[in-house]
């Protein structure tokens, strides 16, 4: 008897360890890292994958995000291929890249990224990160050189003071070619367009009005907004349109350090 539930005990441990293998040691295909929509699509639902690059010998870092395909939940998909830690911790705890403080050690690594679980998600995401590079995120306030966002012209000819019965949105119009703010503030300028600057952005406009404005934004604009292309320049002349400009400055500001987690 005593030898019967021995063997069961083995075959049920032996089950165990497939089903983890399954689970956890799934191979990753090399050809969800390609630079374009359809190949990310492709990544079954609920994938989490942080591991150093197999793609070391591309000169170019990648980082890519789209929409689920049609049905899936909420939070877009994203792809990250041969990139610094920044980016890594970036996507996983939702943090603008200029506002992370990483270790002198990391500066060399390279890692592969692919999300496509919802934001729900974003817990797991920094689990694995966690168990695969051994760094966690921990915000902490600093005082820190910034970009701070001022305002040019000060009848500020481009926006109108909302009304009362307006709804706070942004909308963007196609056919117009204009992204279109309703009922926000200058404040949420830095929120919108801060995580393409290598400085972090803040608002020192000292206007708190609610305002609708308009922002010149074709298919190109939107791809690179999407992609997380857009550059130092595209920002400058977006707010150079609106009367505003970004000027170096210093400010507190709460940062996310990368640490070794214990």
């Amino acid at each position: 008897m005593k030898r019967k539930v021995l063997i069961l005990a083995l075959i049920l441990t032996a089950v165990a360890v497939a089903v983890v293998r399954v689970l956890f040691f799934r191979s990753v295909k090399d050809a969800y890292f390609s630079m374009d929509y359809r190949s990310l699509r492709q990544v079954p639902a609920g994938t989490i994958v942080v591991r150093p690059t197999h793609f070391a010998f591309l000169k170019e870092k990648g980082l890519f995000r789209t929409s689920p395909p049609s049905g899936r939940d909420t939070g877009p998909w994203q792809m990250g291929r041969n990139v610094p830690l920044r980016d890594v911790m970036a996507a996983a705890y939702g943090w603008n890249q200029a506002r992370i403080v990483l270790p002198p050690e990391t500066a060399a690594q390279r890692f592969d990224f692919l999300m496509t679980g919802t934001t729900n998600d974003l817990a797991r995401f920094q689990a694995v990160i966690r168990r695969n590079t051994g760094y966690i995120g921990q915000v902490e306030s600093q005082s820190a050189d910034v970009l701070a966002l001022k305002i040019v012209n000060p009848a500020l000819p481009a926006f109108t003071i909302s009304g009362a019965e307006e709804r706070q949105q942004i909308n963007f119009n196609p056919q117009k070619e204009k992204l279109h703010f309703t009922k926000l503030p200058l404040a949420v300028l830095p929120n919108v367009f801060g995580r393409f600057l290598q400085t972090p952005m803040v608002d020192k406009t000292g206007s708190t009005n609610l305002y609708t404005f308009n922002i010149d934004w074709n298919s190109k604009t939107d791809k690179s907004f999407e992609e997380g292309t857009m550059t130092r320049e595209n920002v400058d002349q977006i707010f150079g349109a609106l009367g505003l400009k970004l000027e170096p400055d210093t400010a507190p500001l709460e940062m996310l350090v990368v640490k070794k987690a214990n």
